[in-house]
């Protein structure tokens, strides 16, 4: 087979590629070794009663997010308000008053502005350096912060953090962005389960290696996750993607799971309520959404070395520490209300191999290098190739369309 385009991966990245080369009237085919598009972009449909996103479930920066426009275009349900800061905590055995949650939001507001402040003054350490230790906030701050980073504040770059532009405003996508990714992937020339093992450079093009052949080609889009790459699981026989597979290891991608569990009946009524912190004191805290949906269910969202830990307890203590986190906010009678739990498996899925990137300290200059990189007709996209929106679909969706108009100018 012979295309002008071979794009390696079917998830956000890939799709966008996809979409641009179709655009331009390129011959192109897209290779997903999965059984399914969409990546880390994943709504399931099948372990709890209703659909719920593994992984993507937001429009972040939604109002400059270029996927709204696919949504609106393509009937995705999604809300219009930022709730995202919306939260009640318990803690000390006792539900946080109004007065102690606008104290709570101020501190993060002031822990995460230092961090945009210090990286605006040239720092490049760790975000262990500047967000606080101590305090009745601290743990809850560095909690988030290793969601939002996907790795523990002493592994995440300052100055890597902030290059994110982040707008403040973000929409949950009530009927699954991983359904919107899927959609907008409807017509493509998408080939599952097709594991690509190695990507070679030749004179005037490349050559794609999959179990089921080779495939010639002008120029190669890949998107799989750092971490893939990292590892070897493609073989590079190609000299000019080097500036970017020596610095790939820099640009990790680190631990972000979910558990999600049903219920009978809602614990409360959550109203306007987004996520609901539960500190026990003593033990792993939580932080759960109150999840869109019809049945009552709720995610609780963990990072870094915790989720790297509740991976190596195994699914069912996963799933019995959010029933117990559950049950200490309200009450013992809710573990007779679970009637589905199912947990993510990211890190240990071998095509994704953690969430997604961060820059380590003192290196946020190589992801700004492998960016800028020019590596010939092996052209490289994916969240962790987008500067300004990295670890976001959206962020993955525009890479793979700019590294798709590069291939296409390459091409002629």
């Amino acid at each position: 087979m012979q295309v002008d385009v071979v794009v390696i991966g079917a998830g956000a990245a890939g799709i966008g590629a996809g979409q641009a080369l179709e655009a331009q009237g390129h011959s192109f085919v897209i290779l997903e070794a999965a059984d399914r598009v969409g990546g880390r972009a994943y709504t399931d449909r099948v372990s709890l009663p209703d659909p719920w996103d593994q992984g993507c479930h937001w429009f972040h920066c939604a109002d400059v997010n270029p996927l709204v426009a696919w949504g609106e275009r393509l009937g995705a349900d999604f809300e219009r308000e930022d709730r995202i800061s919306s939260n009640m905590t318990w803690a000390n055995g006792t539900w946080q008053d109004e007065a102690g949650l606008a104290e709570s939001g101020d501190a993060f507001d002031r822990a995460f502005a230092a961090v945009y402040a210090a990286a605006a003054a040239g720092s490049d350490g760790s975000l262990d350096t500047i967000l606080p230790n101590s305090g009745p906030w601290a743990r809850q701050i560095r909690y988030v912060a290793r969601l939002m980073s996907s790795g523990d504040p002493q592994d995440v770059s300052v100055s890597g953090y902030a290059d994110y532009a982040d707008t403040e405003v973000n929409y949950v996508v009530r009927s699954g962005l991983g359904d919107l990714i899927e959609r907008m992937a409807s017509g493509l020339p998408i080939r599952l389960n097709t594991a690509v093992t190695a990507v070679e450079q030749r004179p005037g093009g490349v050559r794609v290696v999959t179990g089921a052949g080779t495939i010639e080609a002008r120029a190669a889009i890949v998107t799989v996750s750092t971490n893939v790459l990292a590892a070897g699981a493609i073989h590079f026989d190609a000299p000019d993607a080097l500036p970017v597979l020596d610095r790939i290891a820099d640009v990790p991608c680190g631990a972000y799971e979910k558990i999600a569990i049903a219920l009978r009946r809602p614990p409360i009524d959550p109203g306007e309520t987004q996520f609901c912190w539960i500190e026990p004191g003593q033990g792993q805290p939580l932080s759960f959404e109150f999840a869109p949906t019809r049945t009552p269910i709720l995610i609780a969202h963990v990072g870094g070395s915790d989720a790297r830990a509740l991976v190596a307890a195994g699914r069912q203590a996963m799933i019995d520490l959010g029933v117990e986190r559950l049950a200490d906010a309200f009450g013992s009678a809710i573990r007779g209300d679970v009637t589905h739990a199912e947990v993510t498996g990211w890190l240990t899925n071998p095509l994704i191999r953690g969430a997604y990137s961060h820059a380590k300290p003192g290196l946020a200059g190589r992801r700004r290098e492998m960016i800028a990189a020019e590596t010939g007709d092996i052209l490289f996209a994916g969240e962790a190739f987008s500067l300004k929106w990295e670890a976001t679909a959206h962020g993955a969706w525009q890479s793979g369309q700019d590294a798709a108009k590069r291939a296409a100018a390459r091409i002629g």
